[in-house]
């Protein structure tokens, strides 16, 4: 019996081992199953990520091929990962045909000298915008509504004066009611230069053409760079290009016509302009930059535009030093060749001369009196009212 009793205590020492076993093989293949299953799913959405960054990729690679630039960096567009730099300068237009005949021949013979002058290549560009006067009229908005609040007052000091002194002369009444008119008139001019202003820049089909030079530096030109860094490469290409830039700008102004180098900002409307045309009047670059779009970007000068102040500045002062050298050299040749006192002509004080015909006395001429009061009678009316003031102006009326 007690044989028995120890072979069954046995037995089911083994069944428990063995259903424990059991137990612990399946919990670990459900744990090793699950683990699979997430596994797989990690890995799928690792692809995922991974094939939706190549495809971006890819497609930028695309649009950097089409749009044949990487960025824009330091008033520069920079081309072939760095290997190539663009400055851009815009060209303000001219009224050529509203010229005279020597005037067009000057402009001529200046664009002549200019092409000989090159000792670089060039590209000339020509960019037709939509009209866009809204920075225009919002300036007109502003002097038109300061415009407004002084006739205002004028006005409503005017019609007080007329109300409080009932002994008013008629010529009185009358300047106050010219004065009100003219002001009434010149709100209503303004209201209509705006009007005017609005209908034209709301017609999208009105066009005009920008005109732009652009030069271009390579780093082939620079020689041997494999001791640069890309730091030192782009402040080279920077200063030559600045360097070329103002070349350009001063022998095209012989021509009379005026120029400007092309910010950061102006090169990426200048861009988006040319790849974007029709959405060009729906999205704006300058008001995108206003709106704060980089507003949490450092707006402090950055150290290639201190540079550039500096270099500017430099080339003011040597100006001015060669302006004052040559005007020396210029006054001390004229003392040595003439008897003339050249103290006489620079005094910046000179002695009053004498009147070869002094006025007769006797009676005024009064026809000429009467001409000088109408001339200017008609002087005061032309006077620019918005330099006026109101509350003088009517202590003059009203005496």
């Amino acid at each position: 019996m007690d044989q028995l009793t120890g072979i069954l205590m046995l037995l089911m020492v083994i069944g428990g081992a063995f259903l424990g076993a059991l137990l612990i093989v399946m919990f670990q293949r459900s744990k090793g199953g699950r683990t699979a299953t997430q596994e797989a799913q990690d890995y799928r959405e690792k692809m995922e990520e991974k094939r939706k960054q190549e495809t971006m990729n890819a497609r930028a690679e695309k649009m950097k091929d089409f749009m044949e630039f990487d960025r824009i960096e330091d008033d520069m567009i920079v081309q072939n990962d760095g290997n190539r730099f663009c400055m851009v300068i815009r060209c303000m237009g001219i009224n050529y045909d509203l010229m005279s005949e020597n005037e067009m021949m000057a402009v001529e013979e200046g664009f002549s000298n200019f092409l000989n002058t090159l000792k670089f290549p060039i590209q000339l560009y020509v960019q037709s915008r939509t009209l866009d006067l809204s920075e225009g009229i919002s300036k007109y908005r502003e002097r038109l509504s300061s415009l407004k609040d002084e006739a205002d007052q004028f006005i409503s000091g005017a019609l007080r004066a007329q109300r409080s002194n009932p002994n008013m002369s008629q010529e009185q009444e009358q300047k106050l009611d010219y004065e009100i008119k003219k002001r009434r008139n010149l709100l209503d001019y303004g209201n209509d230069i705006v009007n005017y202003l609005e209908r034209m820049s709301s017609n999208r089909d009105i066009l005009q053409r920008k005109f732009y030079m652009v030069a271009s530096y390579d780093t082939l030109e620079m020689g041997f760079t494999a001791g640069y860094t890309a730091d030192d490469i782009k402040d080279m290409a920077y200063s030559e290009l600045y360097t070329r830039c103002k070349t350009l700008q001063s022998a095209i102004y012989s021509c009379g016509i005026e120029t400007e180098i092309l910010r950061t900002e102006d090169l990426a409307e200048l861009l988006f302009i040319a790849y974007n045309k029709d959405d060009a009047s729906a999205f704006n670059v300058k008001e995108a930059l206003d709106g704060g779009i980089l507003r949490l970007v450092s707006t402090a000068h950055s150290v290639r535009d201190k540079k550039r102040f500096a270099k500017e500045q430099k080339l003011k002062e040597d100006a001015l030093d060669v302006a004052q050298n040559a005007l020396r050299e210029a006054m001390n040749k004229l003392k040595e060749a003439s008897t003339v006192d050249i103290s006489d002509l620079t005094n910046p004080n000179p002695e009053p001369q004498q009147e070869e015909n002094p006025p007769q006395t006797g009676a005024p001429n009064n026809q000429n009196d009467e001409d000088s009061e109408e001339n200017d009678t008609e002087d005061a009316d032309e006077t620019d009212i918005t330099n006026i003031d109101p509350n003088k102006l009517l202590d003059d009326i009203l005496g």
